[in-house]
């Protein structure tokens, strides 16, 4: 998604809510491991951007996105990106994280949207949520649905199929970004009951006008799960490799 203060208003007035999805884009070789997914600037919020996948072997995939705004924002100062994942129905449906002290915590809403509890997690307090008061926003919508939880390290990971492979997200900065989950965001998968857990995130800049630009880098890592200190060193490595400034947990 490509959100401003009108994305996904209960009026319906905030237009196309699946833009990315429906403007036109091009896809380009660029290497026999990587290609470069581009589109033009979209016909509502005016957004360009560039998306690298490199495969990265064994295991993992790097996602590099840039994107330009050609247009302020509709309304409000705020324009946020948004990513979804839907993983077909795992044993175990919530989405692992660490907290600022190191903790591990966990997503795993009651409901999808608004009531959730625990839906939307993000980096600072004092993040500003997105929208704006006095506007009725779908109830279902995980843009404006917060938890009380905060990450530290900015990565989340999860255990899809049966339990025996790790997904793992890790992303090359922390306050832009927040974390998503629903537990139900995929839809039924009728034949096992089940539903399809969504685990997403999100890109919230807090002041965007015509020319801000913005830049995500994310690695993906797909592979038999082993323990959980294993995270920690993949992560460690991530950091190394992209020369973030790690901040040790608080103990």
């Amino acid at each position: 998604h490509y959100m401003d203060d009108l994305f996904d208003l209960a009026t319906g007035e905030g237009g196309d809510r699946f833009e990315p999805r429906n403007a036109p884009m091009s896809l380009t070789k660029v290497s026999d491991s990587s290609v470069l997914l581009s589109q033009g600037p979209t016909p509502l919020t005016g957004v360009e951007s560039e998306t690298l996948f490199e495969v990265i072997e064994p295991h993992a995939i790097d996602m590099r996105f840039r994107a330009k705004l050609h247009r302020p924002p509709r309304s409000g100062k705020r324009f946020g990106f948004f990513w979804a994942s839907y993983i077909n129905t795992p044993n175990n449906p919530a989405l692992y994280f660490r907290d600022g002290k190191g903790i591990l915590n966990c997503l795993s809403p009651d409901q999808h949207g608004r009531g959730g509890g625990n839906t939307v997690c993000h980096e600072s307090i004092e993040t500003p949520s997105l929208g704006q008061q006095g506007r009725q926003y779908n109830p279902g919508s995980l843009a404006y649905s917060f938890s009380a939880r905060r990450f530290g390290p900015p990565l989340m990971f999860g255990y899809p199929g049966q339990g025996r492979m790790l997904l793992l997200m890790m992303f090359d900065q922390s306050h832009p970004v927040r974390l998503t989950m629903s537990h139900r965001g995929g839809g039924l998968n009728e034949a096992k009951r089940a539903y399809n857990p969504a685990w997403d995130f999100q890109y919230i800049l807090d002041e965007a006008d015509q020319g801000t630009e913005c830049h995500l880098r994310t690695r993906v890592i797909y592979k038999p799960f082993s323990d959980i200190e294993e995270i920690d060193h993949l992560y460690a490595e991530w950091v190394k490799e992209t020369g973030q400034a790690q901040q040790p947990p608080k103990r």
